[in-house]
């Protein structure tokens, strides 16, 4: 896990940002900087974490082709869900670095987009967070899946205690 350096990180996804709305110009999206690299203290497992909300469903599938003719791989799409994932290598403050795009329906967007608001404002919700990543990691290994389904589970539960009580 590498250490927040919000010069590093923040100029590379302002770079990645800049790419992608050139890509994207002729759809309706918001590109936003989330997980570990996003907010002070994370600790990242060398990804740089993108955001790409699009209006639509139907506008997901144009995107990530749009994206893969870009040199995005694509590493996880299931057809009429709500997310895709794209990844392209970068060297970043010199080690190899991952910008992961994810692409979401904009149905989507809003609970992230919470969860990262609550990690800037709560600094115990980050050193909880990344405890919780560190056992997931261990717990998981390589079943990218289940990594992905308990961390969504984890961060509903998070939203859901964090807004019962105010």
């Amino acid at each position: 896990m590498l250490r927040f350096d919000p010069t590093g990180w923040g100029k590379t996804f302002q770079e990645e940002k800049n790419n992608l709305q050139y890509y994207l110009k002729n759809f309706k999206i918001a590109i936003n900087h989330y997980g570990a690299t996003a907010y002070k203290n994370g600790r990242s497992n060398r990804n740089v974490d993108i955001l790409v909300t699009v209006e639509s469903l139907a506008d997901l599938t144009a995107v990530v082709v749009r994206l893969q003719s870009k040199g995005y791989k694509l590493i996880n799409y299931e057809d009429g869900h709500d997310c895709s994932t794209l990844v392209v290598p970068k060297k970043v403050l010199g080690y190899g670095v991952t910008i992961k795009v994810m692409v979401y329906a904009s149905e989507i967007f809003n609970k992230y987009n919470a969860f990262i608001t609550l990690l800037k404002e709560h600094e115990h919700l980050v050193r909880q967070y990344n405890e919780f990543r560190d056992e997931l990691t261990r717990k998981c290994g390589s079943d990218w899946k289940s990594y992905r389904e308990l961390k969504i589970d984890y961060i509903n539960l998070l939203l859901e205690e964090h807004f019962k009580f105010e």
